[in-house]
């Protein structure tokens, strides 16, 4: 199902180390809607998929990767999506300052389409300094939430909550989640065999 999907993505998240440009690439087959100025009646493939036809004024969901490009070149207007606004920000970032045990719900490449948006299609987004401010401190909250999560490990316990983790987020912890866990797992280790021990049992297999 797909919290099963949600989970094993982040799993492979943790286990794999990625570069922040590899992430970015990632998130360019994230869909975003554009308006094109320009006509194509045919639908255009690619690997991934088709897209259009392209009709102008006539709003039409493409790759991020594939509005970039058309937006370099002055053939679209590119539409933020809904949760990339003043309004929708600044409800989630006192959503997240009130909710101290749990993250607000972003989209998985929330900071590298804002980010790629913010240097791209500024021109597209109103109040686009604002939005950077506004995304600054969500991304400042959540990683102080992130962190403090994380020390649950240090006292001996293997439930940490990941959810509504984003990718760059989840990669920006993985050496210290992956440190952690190692940790913890040696004490377990230790424990059971001293348990077995204890109880004239054999020890645990390697």
């Amino acid at each position: 199902n797909a919290e099963y999907m949600g989970g094993a993505k982040k799993m492979s998240m943790l286990s794999t180390s990625f570069t922040p440009n590899e992430i970015e690439f990632m998130a360019e087959d994230e869909l975003i809607s554009i308006v094109p100025n320009f006509t194509q009646h045919d639908k255009i493939s690619f690997i991934r998929g088709e897209f259009g036809p392209f009709r102008p004024s006539m709003p039409v969901d493409v790759p991020l990767w594939l509005a970039i490009y058309l937006k370099k070149r002055h053939k679209c207007q590119i539409k933020p999506p809904n949760w990339l606004s003043l309004e929708e920000l600044t409800e989630r970032v006192d959503l997240e300052k009130r909710n101290v045990d749990r993250f607000v719900e972003m989209p998985y490449h929330y900071m590298e389409i804002a980010s790629l948006l913010l240097n791209h299609a500024s021109d597209d987004m109103p109040s686009a300094s604002r939005l950077r401010t506004m995304l600054e401190d969500l991304q400042n909250i959540r990683r102080s939430k992130i962190m403090n999560g994380l020390k649950v490990l240090e006292g001996n316990t293997s439930s940490v909550k990941l959810n509504n983790i984003s990718a760059m987020e989840i990669n920006s912890i993985r050496p210290f989640f992956a440190e952690a866990l190692d940790t913890f797992y040696a004490l377990a280790k230790d424990e059971k065999e001293g348990s077995n021990a204890a109880a004239g049992g054999p020890p645990s297999r390697h």
